[in-house]
């Protein structure tokens, strides 16, 4: 007789953090949903003894060494969480692993905090997952982030970016084309 494995809540909030980031990037610029507020649920559901991060502060580091995650300069991190606010954390950000011609699927993973809506920087996206083109407001991120970005991908290589909003995110993959107008 097959026993069934019933999910804990601790299981049923990962899945439910996991699924809305999987959405976001496959509908980038659609703002989804999180059942829990915050950049550490999503932590929560993506890291443990196996990956590496990089906090661009000491308190998310602090928050993020209970996923059991190795801290890794944000060059190499598997995946990055910091501000993009400024101009030099923006600057910084932008050297997040590429991954390289052989494996392009090493690259980081970036998490920022971000507002949509009023204010901000107005952004045009296109590419794979975007019926035509979606206009995206976001605020907290410096506006000479979207160039550092351009500059670092080349599709296939580049990071993936996701932008946290208390209880919503938005996924940008490598391959979406941002147009700052």
């Amino acid at each position: 007789m097959d026993a069934l494995v019933t999910p804990t809540p601790e299981d049923i909030r990962m899945s439910e953090a996991f699924e809305s980031l999987m959405w976001a990037l496959a509908r980038p610029g659609t703002r989804q949903r999180l059942a829990e507020p915050g950049l550490l649920p999503l932590a929560a559901s993506l890291l443990d003894r196996e990956t590496t991060v990089h906090a661009g502060d000491g308190t998310m580091a602090a928050a993020l060494a209970a996923t059991g995650a190795r801290p890794a300069p944000l060059e190499t991190a598997e995946f990055v969480f910091t501000s993009l606010a400024g101009e030099a954390d923006a600057a910084r950000a932008a050297t997040a692993s590429v991954g390289d011609p052989l494996y392009p699927d090493r690259a980081a993973t970036v998490f920022a905090p971000a507002t949509f809506g009023g204010g901000g920087t107005a952004l045009r996206l296109g590419g794979p997952g975007i019926r035509g083109t979606v206009r995206l407001p976001v605020g907290g991120v410096h506006p000479s982030f979207w160039a550092a970005r351009a500059k670092a991908i080349r599709y296939p290589l580049g990071f993936d970016l996701y932008l946290v909003a208390e209880d919503e995110v938005v996924g940008l993959p490598r391959s979406t084309r941002i147009e700052v107008i």
